[in-house]
């Protein structure tokens, strides 16, 4: 269990005190000026939460694989597709192969496979490519991942990922204050002290 997993933290969604912001800002400082930056190469990081999506209806040629779609289900190869038939599907599946191929479905090359999946009624094959979408983004590494932990259940695929914010010129003035000391956590005076005449 990490120090962040550990004791109170913003990176988990406990409120700002003067702990949880001391704890902040060694963890930025870390990732700003410290042996963090080895990690992510940039002194102007910000850490990205990012989703996988898979996009379809690529030509096969410039797409990096190929899926068989059928309504609402996809397969990413034919041995996929072949083990959620149930056997009397297989064995459908068999026979049309074998009276054209002269062998079981499974005995095909791929590129045959797949040529057959294309045929079939109702099943389209396509080029399929990944991308990465942006869910959120957080001031440091332990924050994106915390956020991985609580929500990862809502997501396929989610990984961090560094993006360099050397020109975002608010964001890294508002960093370099906080690192400097120019912009500090001030705790609200308690309800008695801030009452005046």
């Amino acid at each position: 269990m990490s120090d962040t997993e550990a004791s109170p933290s913003l990176a988990t969604g406990h409120p700002m005190t003067t702990d949880t912001w001391s704890d902040f800002v060694t963890r930025l400082r870390h990732h700003c000026n410290g042996q963090g930056v080895k990690w992510h190469h940039t002194a102007c990081a910000l850490f990205t939460v990012q989703q996988k999506r898979i996009d379809y209806g690529y030509d096969p040629d410039y797409a990096e694989g190929l899926v068989v779609c059928l309504e609402d289900s996809s397969w990413f190869s034919p041995e996929e597709y072949w083990s959620d038939l149930d056997e009397e599907e297989q064995e459908e599946l068999n026979r049309v192969v074998q009276a054209r191929n002269e062998c079981d479905f499974l005995e095909l090359d791929a590129d045959d496979q797949w040529e057959v999946l294309g045929e079939h009624d109702d099943h389209t094959v396509t080029g399929w490519n990944k991308r990465w979408e942006i869910v959120n983004s957080h001031f440091t590494k332990e924050a994106a991942e915390a956020f991985i932990r609580r929500k990862q259940h809502d997501y396929p695929e989610l990984r961090v990922y560094v993006e360099s914010q050397y020109y975002a010129w608010e964001f890294e003035a508002i960093k370099a204050a906080i690192l400097d000391g120019t912009l500090t956590y001030q705790p609200k005076p308690a309800a008695d002290d801030a009452a005046t005449d």
